[in-house]
């Protein structure tokens, strides 16, 4: 097993996907494309997204962990010791 309880696929590596494509995004904010735009957002817009991104990616870590425990990949002992390393680790 490897998850899967939940929905059609991982959600959570669609969580996950989604703050590593924006990540992308904000870097590549003032860089023109081929065509000579750019998405050009204010730095409080680019702030604003940064901030969310490791919480993006920490919900992602814990709906993993659910999913786990749901799909019988995990037990309640190392439910509880995922979580507490993913708190740790966003601390």
């Amino acid at each position: 097993m490897s998850g899967g309880h939940f929905c059609d696929g991982y959600p959570y590596y669609k969580v996950s996907q989604f703050a590593d494509e924006l990540e992308e995004e904000i870097k590549e904010n003032f860089i023109k494309d081929d065509w000579g735009y750019y998405k050009g957002f204010s730095q409080e817009i680019l702030n604003c997204m940064i901030y969310y991104l490791p919480q993006m990616r920490k919900i992602a870590e814990v709906m993993r962990a659910v999913d786990y425990l749901y799909s019988g990949e995990s037990g309640e002992d190392s439910f509880m010791r995922s979580i507490k390393n993913i708190e740790e680790k966003y601390d």
